[in-house]
């Protein structure tokens, strides 16, 4: 007797997909929320525009477990989506590129050892910063997993085309490709300048977390219209 195919199989990767497709934009909010929030009550001497989203997370700061469950949290989801959801979409395609935007998140939501002091507090200086385990670790962490992010894109939208539900995000892809490293670089000059060197990172960030949120949206729309598609007819038994 002919054995019928397992259709559950399918939609329980569908399902999956689905499910770290929703991590994966919740993600985005809750690593946003850590420092858009934590921004609203840190005094009048600290400016987004000048002062950095690491400095949020520095030991000194006002309710600082606030950021650094958000980060950490958005880093874990990150990971878990890229890893868990995104790799196996794009399994043949582009695997390594999951497994990048997935390290990087937990790189970039990594908030120990705590930087020592924010600059924006007196006697606090961006040399104390570096020259801390704290400081150290976060610029090299953040400086490597953000790098990371910027040059992502452009590659992985020029793979994405042959994967079906796909090929509409490779023009954003591209252009993602083009704008993160230009803004990777904008901060490069603003942190050797020491100017505004908290808006030219924020706005890296949060062009990294767009098109992160547009990979898991996908995911998500990928996955729904895979559910609603009429399924297969069964292979009939016959006798043995």
């Amino acid at each position: 007797m002919s054995v019928a195919p397992d259709r559950f199989a399918p939609e329980t990767r569908r399902s999956s997909a689905l499910t770290w497709g929703i991590v994966g934009v919740l993600a985005q909010v809750v690593f946003a929320a850590g420092w858009v929030i934590a921004e609203t009550w840190q005094g009048p001497r600290y400016s987004p525009v000048a002062d950095t989203i690491s400095d949020l997370q520095a030991a000194t700061a006002p309710h600082v477990w606030f950021p650094v469950l958000c980060f950490a949290l958005g880093g874990l989801g990150t990971f878990s989506f890229a890893v868990f959801g995104l790799r196996p979409a794009l399994a043949g395609v582009s695997s390594p590129a999951a497994w990048k935007i997935g390290l990087s998140g937990l790189a970039v939501g990594n908030s120990f050892p705590l930087i020592p002091c924010q600059l924006s507090a007196h006697a606090c200086t961006a040399t104390s910063q570096l020259l801390s385990a704290g400081g150290l670790t976060d610029a090299l962490l953040s400086g490597v997993a953000l790098w990371v992010l910027a040059i992502t894109p452009w590659p992985l939208g020029r793979r994405v085309t042959s994967l079906p539900g796909w090929g509409g995000l490779k023009p954003i892809l591209l252009v993602a490709g083009v704008v993160t490293p230009a803004l990777y670089g904008l901060l490069a000059i603003a942190l050797f300048a020491g100017v505004w060197q908290g808006l030219a990172e924020r706005g890296l960030v949060v062009v990294c977390q767009l098109w992160i949120c547009l990979l898991a949206g996908n995911l998500i729309r990928v996955s729904i219209a895979g559910r609603t598609a009429a399924p297969a007819p069964l292979a009939q038994s016959g006798p043995a």
